[in-house]
């Protein structure tokens, strides 16, 4: 049996910065996360493109993040990250960053209790920050 000191929840959350080339809109970002129009899931990529666009505007979970600068991103993504955040918004590129839970509707549910990255040419998503 194991047995857990401190802080336990049932509920999951994750961080998520992303690079765009282009400025995140529900349409691009629904596009860029894999769905199409003709998709079956379609309002499921719908409802998780809402819910990444509306996490940009309730901040992270667990850290105060004041601004976004290449410190901060190093602080919560690694350095990996931190070096592309420096080099594509030299490049003009747009960085949002924000948190989904898991109550926020299915794909979001799953999307948050799993780690995940996209690295696309003009488009990066980075989620490793998952807090269960």
């Amino acid at each position: 049996m194991k047995i857990r000191n401190g802080f336990v929840t049932n509920s999951s959350s994750t961080n998520y910065i992303i690079i765009s080339k282009k400025e995140l809109t529900h349409d691009y970002l629904y596009k860029k996360l894999g769905f199409n129009q003709s998709s079956r899931i379609m309002a499921f990529g719908s409802d998780l493109s809402d819910n990444i666009i509306n996490g940009t505007y309730n901040g992270m979970s667990w850290y105060d993040v004041d601004k976004i600068d290449y410190n901060t991103v190093l602080k919560i993504f690694g350095e990996k990250t931190a070096k592309k955040y420096e080099e594509l918004t030299q490049k003009g590129y747009y960085t949002y960053m924000g948190h989904t839970q898991n109550d926020s509707g299915c794909l979001t549910s799953f999307m948050t209790t799993d780690y995940f990255e996209i690295d696309d040419k003009d488009f990066y998503m980075n989620g490793l920050n998952c807090v269960w």
